[in-house]
């Protein structure tokens, strides 16, 4: 784990478009878009998640970070972040322009935060953010990684999905949630398709 908490870090900057690109085609898979989430779309995922009224959030593929950045910004003084990306380049960036106690990265896979949260005692999360790209895993990744997300989340906690393949994901989340609503915001690059998915069934 590593707690972005530096004060000599640069201010963040963002990832150019080319650079991205570049990443996408190196490991497609992990990345899973190729360019970075608009501001428009990060704001309206926190509005799903409601931010401003979480303690605990955790965040499963921050990429370079401006959904991360949008979830800080919105966050209480008082709440915990954790975010989970597994692109070292991104990881990289990550920690050299996330300046905020409240962030706390952990380089490997996203499952891992059932053993993370169990190892330090914490309450359930009030809200789980996912960007990793679902119809890239196999049915078996797409099954443990929504069931890391339910055990993260508590009873009355909420599972925010962006996802840009409109179809893989919502079968999947009626199988492990009584509610799940879809927001389609047409000004990103792509058009992204935000699912939100409420009251999980315990397993």
């Amino acid at each position: 784990m590593n707690q972005a908490s530096s004060r000599d870090k640069p201010p963040k900057q963002r990832v150019s478009n080319r650079e991205f690109l570049r990443s996408f085609f190196q490991d497609y898979k992990t990345v899973g878009a190729i360019r970075e989430t608009s501001r428009g779309v990060a704001r309206k995922i926190c509005e799903l998640a409601n931010i401003p009224s979480s303690t605990r959030v955790a965040e499963f593929g921050c990429g370079t970070g401006p959904i991360t950045g949008e979830i800080l910004a919105q966050l209480p003084e008082d709440g915990l972040l954790w975010g989970y990306e597994v692109h070292e380049p991104f990881a990289e960036h990550l920690r050299q322009t996330i300046d905020d106690e409240r962030f706390h990265l952990y380089e490997e896979s996203a499952t891992n935060i059932i053993e993370h949260r169990r190892d330090a005692s914490l309450p359930p999360f009030d809200a789980v953010i996912s960007t990793i790209p679902f119809s890239y895993l196999s049915h078996q990744q797409s099954t443990a990684l929504l069931h890391a997300v339910i055990d993260t989340m508590s009873d009355d906690g909420v599972f925010v999905a962006l996802q840009y393949h409109p179809t893989y994901l919502p079968p999947l989340l009626h199988r492990h949630f009584d509610s799940v609503t879809r927001d389609i915001y047409l000004w990103n690059v792509p058009p992204a398709n935000l699912f939100k998915a409420t009251k999980p069934r315990r397993l």
